[in-house]
């Protein structure tokens, strides 16, 4: 029997997401407030639901892929929220990166309904996302993911990673990004070294690729970091400035984790503050707006 499952957040990754997982084996329900996003995901296959609850009501599982904590809360148990509407056995996955005690929250009040809910944070990009080829980090609820819960997290990921508990997922998906941003400081600051000096940046490139400390996301990344100022206007400044906003979240993210645990970490910090060089951007006087 084909299982009923629904996906709450459907902009680029969750829109890429539900995409693929409109494709598959699922009667698969979508809902988001912004209406084009929700037809991209009917045209290949998915119906669209009037609300979340409404979407709750008819789902064995629910992913929600939305920009933040107050949102996922608000999906949850806001006004209209999926909670009440969930049937007992319920699977909510929440593919949000967001602070892992927001999920052990959700995961708390889920369970006073018997309803489970967990933390599958993803990575890889909208291009892994439309083909089911994503890294998945799972905090797993006691007693383990039920199958369609299951189903649907190996649908979507090429690479499936059992984490630890519930919050487990997703405090490795800042992890993971910590690792990603650096990364893509790193190489920002080689080529202002490399062509302060009048150095050949692609025999820099050539030389990191040849000892192997050169992974693929960074390489992606060097074309930004080569791109002429110029070019990071209109549209691809608005996607940068998009990109940098979202990295500087999850690097603050990351911040206030080591803080709350003791472990303060500034050069976080000042990987986070320094985005806008990261990617080269154009320095916005503010009195300009």
């Amino acid at each position: 029997m084909t299982s009923s499952i629904g996906y709450i957040g459907v902009g680029d990754m969750g829109g890429a997401m539900a995409g693929w997982l409109a494709t598959q084996d699922f009667e698969l329900q979508v809902f988001d407030l912004d209406a084009a996003a929700v037809a991209a995901v009917v045209a290949k296959g998915a119906a669209a639901a009037e609300s979340g609850a409404a979407l709750a009501a008819s789902c064995e599982h629910i992913s929600i892929c939305v920009p933040n904590d107050e949102i996922v809360m608000d999906v949850v148990v806001g006004e209209n929220g999926i909670l009440e509407s969930c049937t007992p056995g319920t699977t909510i996955g929440i593919h949000s990166t967001v602070h892992p005690d927001t999920v052990r929250d959700v995961a708390a009040l889920a369970a006073e309904r018997d309803v489970i809910a967990f933390d599958a944070a993803v990575a890889g990009g909208t291009h892994n996302a439309d083909q089911g080829n994503l890294s998945i980090m799972v905090g797993i609820p006691e007693g383990g993911l039920p199958p369609v819960a299951r189903a649907v997290v190996d649908s979507c990921g090429g690479a499936v990673f059992d984490a630890g508990p519930v919050g487990a997922g997703m405090a490795m998906k800042v992890a993971f990004n910590v690792m990603t941003y650096f990364q893509q400081a790193a190489a920002s600051a080689a080529h202002q070294i490399v062509v302060g000096e009048q150095a050949d940046p692609e025999q820099l490139l050539a030389a990191w690729r040849h000892i192997g400390q050169l992974g693929s996301l960074t390489e992606m990344f060097w074309s930004v970091v080569t791109m002429p100022e110029e070019a990071k206007a209109g549209d691809s400044g608005a996607y940068f400035r998009g990109t940098i906003g979202l990295a500087e979240k999850d690097l603050d993210l990351a911040a206030s984790l080591g803080r709350e645990t003791g472990r303060p970490m500034p050069v976080v910090e000042t990987v986070r503050d320094s985005m806008d060089l990261v990617y080269g951007m154009p320095v916005v006087d503010e009195q300009e707006g």
